[in-house]
């Protein structure tokens, strides 16, 4: 891989954005290679978690602006942001946890990107900023989507309209970040977090998911079904069998 780096480490893949030369700036074989490597995932029954980060000062700055000189059409355009649709989606969509672990500024396209995780922690130093409208463009990568269902209509307006970078502390009070950390133990934090659950059952792992992501935009009656069904699942597993027998065998 030219512009990735992914590893396996205590079954939690850990795939870093190597591409520091050009503030990690995302071109067309960046695109394919983030698309591979998700695809793989999908397929690896050993991942029980993902976490992203970056090398360099900067986790993302968006689009490769040489690559995009070179979409010189709507139809171009619209391809490019289909692609990134496809993507962002997968990793979205994985059954697995994905978290975010943003060891420097994500810009543009970058703020979008780390929208598609489950979680995001942030360095403590560093800012996420929608600076689409000083490219004379809108948001092309779900960004708007996204941002509107974590953060409400209208504080993803201001936002978007705004430009203005927002920081870690901002961040994690208007709902866009999950956490923030020191620049040396960002990823230390990040990993930590994934290993207190990561000992479990992947069918676990993938159920609670799987219920968190249901109940968005559903009824009581739909998230409660959903929920008896997948209990009922996660009732049978051995686990819960295991410490059920012994908290019997203590009373006795």
């Amino acid at each position: 891989m030219r512009y990735t780096i992914f590893e396996n480490v205590d079954n939690i893949g850990i795939l870093t954005l190597n591409r520091y030369q050009k503030r990690n700036a995302i071109n067309l074989e960046f695109m394919d290679e983030l698309y591979k490597i998700v695809l793989n995932i999908k397929k690896n029954m050993d991942i029980k978690a993902l976490i992203v980060k970056s090398t360099g000062n900067v986790f993302c700055s968006g689009g490769d602006i040489d690559y995009f000189a070179t979409l010189d059409s709507k139809e171009k355009a619209q391809n490019m942001s289909f692609k990134m649709h496809n993507l962002l989606n997968e990793i979205e969509n994985l059954q697995i946890p994905t978290i975010a672990c943003i060891n420097g500024s994500a810009v543009g396209g970058g703020a979008e990107f780390i929208m598609a995780f489950d979680i995001r922690f942030l360095e403590s130093d560093s800012f996420i900023q929608f600076k689409e409208i000083q490219m004379g463009v809108t948001t092309g990568w779900g960004g708007t989507y996204r941002l509107v269902n974590l953060i409400g209509k209208s504080k993803a307006l201001e936002l978007l309209l705004s430009a203005k970078p927002i920081y870690a502390q901002e961040a994690l009070n208007i709902g866009l970040i999950n956490n923030y950390f020191d620049k040396e133990v960002i990823f230390e934090e990040t990993f930590k977090f994934c290993k207190t659950f990561t000992q479990e059952n992947l069918n676990l792992i993938k159920s609670i998911k799987l219920l968190v992501n249901h109940s968005t935009g559903k009824t009581n009656d739909e998230a409660m079904k959903k929920e008896r069904e997948i209990f009922s699942q996660t009732w049978m597993l051995g686990k819960r069998q295991s410490i059920m027998e012994k908290f019997v065998k203590r009373k006795k």
